[in-house]
């Protein structure tokens, strides 16, 4: 897979996204709290809350150690870049003062994002394990990370939306398949562990 086959799903920016209320082990502990990332009223990403104040998103829209991060109750607030992983496409950042989410995530494997304020639950299907072959911009060579392929219809502004299969947390979407209508790819959540310890 190459940048060839993939359509990022967002523009870089900074974040504005939160889904997932504490997440131990991949284990959904909380209704998810989900974050849309960006700057103003744009939209460029998603994230999710994996510990209180702890928020998960895609490196990829991040422009420096700040950004900017709206729950369900529309206040922007600021968020620092805690650790990130340019390798993984994840990013952990520290946003203070995030309400709880209310999200029910029913049975069965879902794709969690937040649009116009909203949150939903929206069905996918886990296809097959890969190792995914990313060639990003300004990068030399390919660059590897443990991936899903999803069976899932993805928009600009998923990047960094969680999928939880029978609550807990599978992976984390970076990208949609330019090629391929209703493929998108997620990083496994299995990489999450260096990144949130």
């Amino acid at each position: 897979m190459t940048g060839a086959a993939l359509a990022a799903l967002c523009v870089p920016a900074l974040l504005a996204g939160s889904v997932i209320a504490h997440v131990t082990g991949g284990a959904v502990a909380a209704a998810p709290t989900l974050v849309t990332v960006g700057e103003r009223q744009a939209h460029v990403a998603t994230g999710f809350t994996v510990s209180p104040g702890r928020v998960v998103t895609v490196a990829h829209v991040l422009e420096g150690d700040t950004a900017t991060v709206r729950g369900d109750d529309g206040i922007a607030r600021r968020a620092v870049v805690v650790r990130r992983d340019d390798r993984l496409d994840l990013a952990l950042l520290a946003v203070a003062g995030l309400p709880p989410g209310h999200a029910f995530v029913p049975a069965g494997t879902r794709l969690i994002v937040h649009h116009d304020g909203a949150t939903a639950a929206l069905p996918a299907r886990v296809v097959r394990r890969i190792d995914a072959g990313i060639r990003t911009a300004g990068a030399s060579g390919v660059v590897r990370r443990p991936g899903l392929e999803l069976a899932a219809a993805v928009v600009a502004g998923d990047s960094g939306a969680p999928v939880v299969r029978d609550g807990r947390l599978a992976g984390v979407v970076f990208a949609r398949s330019r090629e391929r209508p209703g493929v998108a790819y997620a990083v496994d959540a299995t990489a999450l562990a260096r990144l949130t310890r």
